[in-house]
């Protein structure tokens, strides 16, 4: 018969790891709850250090009230604050925090120090490892508090474990701080990252001004301000204009009482006001603060606070669809760029075939091919030509013949038969050629593109989130053919390119990637370039192939699926000839 344990009260230390894994997630949910404490205390000047992404070391200090010892030791146990009396006053907030539960929290699982003085009375110094307080001592300094996080996770290493690397952790650190210099006036800002100055924003500089920092001065050049009220409902902030779009929500930033929300309503409502004058999957980019009575906001649905739900939602979507629409209805140039797909396809600077090339194809069982021999090496015979699309000789043909383990048959249009012991497949010629062209980016890092240098090098403007991107991923570029330099702090020079892109392409096409970055690890984003570049290569592409890059398929095992899902190859069946 199985026992079971006795039921007991757990000890506050594990209370608060628990808690714990729930609040503070990694280095980023650590910066967010010092950040906001460091506001409600009143701090009009902040600074803010980390060195790992905040995996290694966090400091956070601020001119706010401070605190006594005797207050540092009660802000270290659960449900202690200083923001709310009772459960109404999650409805009427005023503060960004109020639960008292991110510093005992963070100091369960991490090595604390915090320095700290109230405007009546003298420092103090607390030390607290695991939870426990280790020492506590008096210690001068200024009005205000300094709290040092060091070895964050050092007591729970399977939390250790799942950290993604320091550099994504310190592009999501990046948009955390912009978030904060957008959403909060008055308010001077410092951050040092890796023992450099990241930024430092002035607390007398003005919204305009905070929001060219953060979106980018190309941002700025054409963005439409909002500021209307009524009903008690206020919205302000700047539109991206039609012709400034992104391939995802990522360049949107939504803030609602001052608190920046993730809002899928919100968005939505814009994207809908936006519906006519963008080309398909692509989004607007906009800062909106919406200001709402307190009572109609509950921030209260996740400990991150980043969730909101609102009382009278369809009147406050309707007051937002109204006024974006109102905005974009004033007169403006616009330019509005047309882009096939997520990750805008790059012009071949040879796209179609001369019409005399393809003169009596039809109906013919041979496939014309450009001159390539199969790598001596034994890599993907891609890697040994010239990436320009090459004129194709009409004078040069295939037999359709035996080879030793595949014999192919037949071409219908872009549906190549081909035969073997196992019986008749039908291959997918333009799924098949990706799919090794892919793999051969993937398997070789050492190729290099023909590149060509630019007489005049391309002037890239970036924003802030966007320049951690580049500047991280210079070398994958340059294996590419892109040589990336940085001119100025968000501004880049483009000396080259493959031949086969052009030059406003490769912009909006790097800037697809960076958008795409802040989902995937160093590693992720390796490979992510290299589908990008595959797929865009082969969105537009000549028709004519030699086919025996198709036998390959056989070294590779007859994949039926290509990397991005699409289908390669399928065996015939008799069912497929029966007609019903």
């Amino acid at each position: 018969m199985s026992s079971r344990n006795p039921i007991q009260l757990l000890d506050t230390i594990t209370i608060n790891q628990i808690a714990a894994g729930e609040v503070i997630e990694n280095s980023i949910s650590v910066v967010k709850e010092l950040v906001e404490n460091a506001l409600d205390a009143g701090a009009d000047e902040i600074e803010v250090e980390t060195l790992g992404g905040g995996q290694g070391l966090i400091v956070v200090k601020d001119n706010g009230c401070g605190m006594s010892s005797e207050d540092v030791a009660l802000a270290l146990k659960r449900h202690a604050t200083s923001k709310i009396g009772e459960f109404s006053d999650v409805f009427s907030l005023s503060s960004f925090g109020f639960r008292g539960e991110a510093l005992p929290a963070i100091a369960s699982i991490s090595k604390m120090e915090i320095l700290s003085c109230p405007r009546a009375g003298e420092g103090s110094r607390t030390i607290i490892h695991g939870g426990e307080i280790v020492t506590s001592e008096a210690k001068p300094r200024q009005v205000g508090t300094t709290i040092s996080i060091d070895s964050l996770f050092y007591n729970v290493p399977v939390r250790r474990g799942f950290q993604k690397s320091p550099q994504t952790d310190r592009m999501a650190m990046r948009k955390l701080l912009e978030n904060r210099i957008l959403s909060v006036e008055n308010v001077g800002w410092s951050w040092v990252s890796e023992r450099q100055q990241e930024f430092h924003i002035f607390k007398h500089q003005g919204f305009a001004e905070r929001v060219a920092f953060v979106m980018g001065e190309g941002f700025m050049q054409e963005a439409l301000r909002v500021d209307k009220g009524g009903n008690l409902v206020r919205v302000v902030g700047f539109l991206g204009s039609p012709g400034f779009h992104r391939p995802t929500r990522l360049g949107q930033r939504v803030f609602i009482n001052d608190r920046p929300v993730d809002s899928t309503f919100i968005s939505k409502k814009i994207s809908e006001a936006y519906s006519m004058l963008l080309p398909p999957q692509r989004y607007p980019v906009f800062v909106l603060k919406l200001y709402l009575p307190p009572e109609w906001c509950d921030f209260n649905v996740h400990p991150q606070k980043t969730e909101v739900r609102i009382l009278r939602e369809e009147f406050v979507g309707e007051f937002l669809s109204e006024t974006i629409g109102e905005v974009l209805a004033r007169p403006q140039e616009v330019s509005v760029f047309e882009t096939a797909s997520t990750l805008p396809a790059l012009r071949f600077f040879d796209e179609q075939l001369p019409e005399s090339a393809l003169e009596g194809l039809q109906g013919s069982n041979v496939l014309p091919v450009v001159k390539l021999t199969p790598s001596s090496s034994g890599s993907l015979p891609f890697l040994d030509r010239e990436p320009d699309p090459l004129p194709v000789d009409r004078q040069t043909q295939i037999s359709w013949g035996a080879s030793q383990e595949v014999r192919f048959l037949t071409s219908l249009g872009k549906i190549v038969l081909a035969e073997d012991s196992e019986g008749v497949h039908a291959i997918f010629t333009e799924s098949a050629r990706k799919h090794l062209f892919y793999l051969s980016l993937v398997e070789n890092h050492q190729h290099n593109y023909k590149s060509q240098s630019f007489l005049v090098p391309l002037c890239l403007e970036v924003t802030p989130q966007e320049r951690i991107f580049l500047s991280s991923h210079i070398e994958e570029f340059k294996l590419l053919g892109i040589e990336i330099s940085q001119m100025g702090p968000c501004v880049f020079s483009i000396e080259s390119a493959p031949t086969f892109i052009g030059e406003e392409e490769l912009k909006l096409w790097i800037l697809s990637l960076a958008a795409e970055s802040a989902k995937v690890d160093k590693r992720a984003m390796t490979l992510l370039i290299k589908e990008a570049l595959t797929q865009t290569i082969f969105c537009k592409t000549l028709r004519a192939f030699d086919i025996s890059w198709l036998s390959l398929l056989w070294q590779l095992g007859k994949p039926e699926k290509a990397f991005d899902g699409s289908q390669i190859r399928r065996l015939v069946l008799d069912e497929d000839f029966i007609k019903e």
